[in-house]
């Protein structure tokens, strides 16, 4: 990445890039969201802290979306070319199946600790919608890091790579947090590298959610990532 100098980064480029029209309002808001989601989490029930979860991957690059303050061409929701990125994302899903298959074969998984974590009723639709609505936060992180990116005053070359590893280190605490297992953070995070990639090279958004939902499928991945692994007081206070 070209160094830019940070003398060329003034208050009001920082102080702009929190208009609503902007990708920076978005991000800070869906940061905010979070933090206020995982203090939730030590009050509220696990499926209710879920659905918050839920609602901030959906909502925060809808309402962005809506007043015009994201890309949806950089979110990969818009102008897809699709000869291209079929005749190359297909490929790309397939090799990343066997990938995931073979690390999921790798790894010592917590039976008792899945099926304790596994929602009741979480039905096939459900993990279908769940990877649906992450892939939707992720690539809402990759377009916006992308848009201000560009909006920089020197920006880097290659943007959309920077913008798409970058989003992925903002990913990563969240993808902590939400599991307890190993297990199911290592999975997690090959999801968020091998969509990454992807998006890198379709740009578009209804690929990574087909492999994320079908290769979370493939790994047991969707039942057990519901619910935050912090627990309500209440569950504390039964456990002594």
């Amino acid at each position: 990445m070209r160094r830019m100098a940070l003398s060329e980064l003034s208050l009001d480029w920082f102080i702009g890039q929190l208009h609503p029209l902007r990708p920076g309002f978005w991000l800070l808001l869906s940061f905010a969201l979070s933090g206020l989601t995982l203090v939730a989490a030590r009050f509220l029930p696990q499926n209710l802290v879920g659905r918050l979860r839920l609602g901030r991957w959906i909502f925060t690059p809808y309402l962005g979306l809506l007043v015009g303050g994201l890309s949806p061409r950089l979110l990969g929701l818009s102008d897809i070319d699709w000869v291209a990125g079929l005749g190359l994302g297909v490929g790309l899903i397939f090799a990343i199946w066997l990938l995931l298959a073979l690390v999921q074969a790798t790894l010592h998984r917590d039976e008792s600790a899945t099926e304790q974590d596994r929602p009741v009723g979480f039905s096939l639709l459900g993990q279908i919608i769940w990877a649906g609505s992450q892939e939707f936060h992720w690539v809402f992180l990759r377009g916006a890091v992308w848009e201000i990116f560009l909006a920089l005053p020197s920006p880097p070359a290659l943007p959309g790579y920077w913008a798409i590893w970058l989003a992925s280190l903002l990913a990563l605490p969240d993808i902590f947090v939400q599991h307890p297992h190993t297990a199911q953070r290592v999975i997690a995070g090959m999801l968020l590298i091998t969509t990454a990639i992807l998006f890198f090279y379709t740009r578009n958004f209804f690929l990574c959610w087909l492999l994320h939902a079908s290769a979370g499928l493939l790994v047991g991945y969707g039942k057990a990532i519901v619910d935050s692994p912090v627990q309500s007081s209440g569950q504390r206070a039964a456990q002594r």
